[in-house]
This record gives C-alpha cells, sequence and structure tokens, in this order.
C-alpha cells in the first residue's frame, strides 16, 4: 500500500511513515514539529482521537503527542500498512 497524504487524514487502524513537511508550512510551525520530531523516515500511528476529532494523540519515537488537525495536515505522510 503507497500513497501520499498528510497526517490529518491517517486512520487510527493505520501505519504511515513521515516522508516530509508541507511547503506551506509556516516555519513556527515547521520548526515546532521538527522540535517534536516529526522527520523523514519516522513511523507514526493514531492512538487516541478526542471526542470532538480535535486534538489527535500521535505515537511517534514510542511517545504520544496530539497535535491540532490544522497542525497534522503539514506533516506529509506515505502509508505503510493497515493493522
Amino acid at each position: 500500500m503507497e500513497s501520499s497524504n498528510n497526517l490529518g487524514l491517517l486512520k487510527k487502524d493505520q501505519i504511515a511513515v513521515i516522508i516530509g513537511l508541507s511547503p506551506d508550512c509556516s516555519r513556527e510551525v515547521r520548526q515546532r514539529l521538527l522540535d517534536l520530531g516529526f522527520v523523514r523516515g519516522s513511523e507514526i500511528t493514531v492512538q487516541t482521537i478526542s471526542p470532538l476529532r480535535n486534538p489527535v494523540a500521535y505515537s511517534i519515537h514510542d511517545t504520544l503527542i496530539s497535535l491540532r488537525n490544522e497542525d497534522a495536515r503539514n506533516v506529509l505522510i506515505e502509508l505503510k500498512a493497515t493493522v
């Protein structure tokens, strides 16, 4: 399974690999995402979705990080598998 999407589209039963950050991402958000470990090649899954579906908690580098949907859309991913 290979297709390119953004992190905001990742579903709870899917595993993805980060392929980069959107060129439309602001400098501040880009730096924040990089500081949090959203770097190319990292494997990421959805861990928890809040009742209103925003924010969403992602598992990356054995750490849970919650992102608002507007920030998650800046992370470009490639689907790896569905569990």
